[in-house]
């Protein structure tokens, strides 16, 4: 699977786990809470820090869509970034703390001012995914693109696909529970890697769970992106019912580094295993007291605890020829754990 780059951030199989805190409006439209934000998910962990954008006219008839935190006319009159000016001076401030930035465009002439403001990569929300003419202006900008899939059907995200693809996007998709919160019955993680099989391209979550659990799942299903609603306690703003803490999000991230050092693949004995190893395993020892010269074999040798001497194996047939039929080479006392210096 070809990894994506979004500025700093790599995205790819074998990689760390990219994680996205989500801001959304949750800033409430003022610069100050915004940086916080920014600041608070640095510290969290978080790889890339999300906004969105939004031009009401170009997106929506006005009055017409309700949801949890009010009409969205009102929500965006209240907290939104909608121009040119305030995204660049959101993405400069993410370069001077260290934290790459990325944006989720939710019109045509949303997305041309991202364009100018000279951003690195799009995310696309779910609601988009079926907005063929959109996902294709997206892909002719020759940007990475990260592709959210709640509310869609198979054949809907084979469309789209399909068309990232005629125009040579370099893009993952994520997959999306647009619930909020959503309940774990509706889940099914294990998209996750059914995306990945039929696609062939990279896979991550995007989570709208108040808890970190259902990413931890994802990560270990194979999902190399993690997006989260992100805030900050004091904000109280439209998305608190489906974000995370900074204190949340920072247990996710360190939860989430230690499922990529324990689920590697390769078979390799460790430092602390080799100390259970060696009282665990099972050696050849001596059944009685054996003379020098003495014939070894199944009366006179046993098996026992511990592991230091000749393995046990060399009382099975698999491997007997090697020690059976031998002589001691010394005498040997009952429960010696014998080594190969006591055979000839």
């Amino acid at each position: 699977m070809q990894d994506i780059q979004i500025g700093s951030v790599t995205i790819g199989e074998g990689k760390p786990v990219v994680t996205i805190a989500e801001v959304a409006c949750q800033h409430g439209g003022a610069m100050a809470n915004a940086k916080r934000l920014i600041d608070a998910a640095k510290e969290s962990g978080a790889d890339i820090v999300k906004f969105q954008l939004h031009v009401p006219e170009a997106e929506m008839v006005a009055g017409t869509i309700k949801f949890w935190g009010g009409t969205m006319d009102d929500v965006l009159k209240k907290a939104q970034f909608g121009t040119y000016e305030e995204h660049k001076g959101l993405k400069e401030y993410c370069a001077k703390v260290g934290i790459q930035y990325l944006c989720t465009p939710f019109s045509i002439a949303a997305a041309d001012i991202l364009e100018k403001v000279g951003v690195d990569g799009y995310k696309t929300g779910s609601g988009e995914l079926t907005n063929l003419p959109m996902m294709r202006h997206l892909a002719k900008k020759g940007k990475p693109m990260i592709v959210s899939t709640g509310m869609c059907t198979m054949d809907e995200i084979a469309d789209t696909v399909k068309v990232l693809e005629q125009e040579g996007a370099n893009f993952a998709l994520t997959h999306c529970l647009s619930e909020y919160p959503p309940v774990y019955e509706d889940m099914h993680l294990g998209v996750i890697q059914k995306l990945k099989e039929k696609f062939g391209i990279l896979v991550g979550s995007s989570d709208h769970s108040p808890e970190i659990y259902s990413a931890i799942v994802a990560v270990a299903l194979g999902a190399t992106i993690i997006e989260k609603h992100f805030t900050l306690p004091d904000l109280n703003g439209p998305d608190d019912v489906v974000s995370l803490s900074p204190a949340q999000f920072k247990e996710m991230v360190r939860v989430i580094r230690g499922i990529e050092q324990a689920t590697d693949s390769e078979k390799k004995l460790s430092e602390k295993e080799l100390v259970t190893r060696a009282w665990a395993h099972h050696s050849v020892i001596a059944a009685r007291d054996i003379k020098q010269g003495e014939i070894l074999n199944s009366q006179n040798l046993v098996v026992k605890r511990p592991g230091t001497g000749i393995p046990s194996k060399y009382l099975d047939m698999l491997y007997s020829e090697k020690l059976i039929g031998k002589k001691a080479a010394k005498d040997l006392a009952f429960n010696t754990i014998l080594q190969w210096v006591d055979v000839e």
